[in-house]
């Protein structure tokens, strides 16, 4: 389904928006305008997620460093080493 989009102007910061273009040259985003859309988008899943999470904190309390330590290697499995920002043979040192 195609949806109309709005036209605004907004003001930023060089570094976000050197952050846009970033993603528009390394072929992320097929422009500066989708760049920001994209980002807009994962801010706001990111928050969803950290509600969810808040919740399940409150009814079922904290996570014990033995489920945090299942949960960082089922990712690691799925998306690879070097998710959580170390360094890993495919990953370069930043």
């Amino acid at each position: 389904m195609f949806r109309m989009k709005e036209r605004i102007t907004i003001s930023v910061e060089p570094k976000a928006l050197e952050t846009a273009r970033t993603e528009v040259a390394a072929g992320r985003a097929p422009n500066v305008s989708a760049a920001i859309e994209g980002m807009l988008l994962a801010q706001s899943r990111h928050q969803a997620l950290k509600e969810l999470l808040d919740e399940m904190d409150a009814e079922y309390g904290p996570l014990t460093d033995e489920e945090k330590q299942w949960g960082k290697k089922e990712v690691e499995r799925v998306f690879g080493k070097g998710v959580f920002g170390e360094a890993s043979s495919s990953t370069p040192e930043r």
